[in-house]
């Protein structure tokens, strides 16, 4: 069966995610994370594209990217994953694919499927039960969006204009990223203040993940407020 043509926006917020081949783990450490947050610096240095969102789990990675060029988007993954590849099949005296053989993606249409993907990425470690916090998994942008320290270093990070629109400085938008987290994983609701909490329930949208699933967790199920 032939494959789907590639959807690339360029100037576009994509949610991109890759996947270690037949779920093979692809970090085995803290020193496997770092190297590949330097293969990634390289490929967006090469492919000048974007990156808003990340996070590494042990087989899996996400990102969020805007790509300026049609071929930046493949020309970042190759480039980061590539080096990668070589590096820790070195590593373990291995061979053969340590991610899939196409990566996926899927361009993220308006600014509330932007917010709810960027709020579900971030938490994907608390969902998993591997932090406490849902911006405390520090190999993720959750501490760099919540105005804490992390792994990621903010030289990668670029803001979306979404997040940048959330205050008028650093310190007013982490604050209310923190509480639109709080809101989007049902925690302690009653330290949200209604208007707040009006940012982000009126969206009902089940993130469709790049492979073509959905996420079914349900924090992820926002329901519009009747009329």
């Amino acid at each position: 069966m032939p494959r789907k043509p590639r959807v690339v926006v360029v100037g576009t917020p994509h949610h991109v995610y890759l996947r270690g081949n037949n779920r093979r783990r692809l970090f085995s450490g803290d020193d496997d994370r770092w190297f590949w947050l330097g293969c990634l610096q390289r490929g967006l240095e090469a492919s000048a594209c974007a990156l808003h969102q990340l996070t590494m789990m042990t087989n899996h990675i996400h990102m969020i990217v805007t790509p300026p060029a049609e071929k930046a988007l493949a020309q970042l993954v190759h480039r980061a994953c590539q080096r990668f590849t070589q590096y820790r099949n070195d590593k373990r005296k291995s061979s053969g694919k340590l991610f899939e053989e196409r990566y996926r993606s899927k361009v993220i249409t308006d600014e509330p499927h932007l917010m709810m993907t960027t709020l579900y990425n971030d938490a994907n470690a608390y969902r998993a039960g591997l932090v406490d916090d849902p911006v405390g998994h520090d190999w993720s942008t959750g501490p760099l969006h919540a105005g804490a320290r992390g792994r990621i270093s903010p030289e990668l990070w670029t803001p979306s204009a979404w997040y940048r629109r959330l205050g008028r400085n650093p310190a007013s938008r982490a604050k209310a990223y923190r509480h639109m987290m709080l809101a989007y994983t049902h925690r302690d609701r009653a330290e949200i203040l209604p208007e707040e909490l009006d940012d982000v329930s009126p969206y009902r949208r089940r993130i469709e993940r790049p492979d073509g699933s959905s996420a079914r967790e349900p924090e992820t199920q926002w329901v519009s407020k009747p009329l």
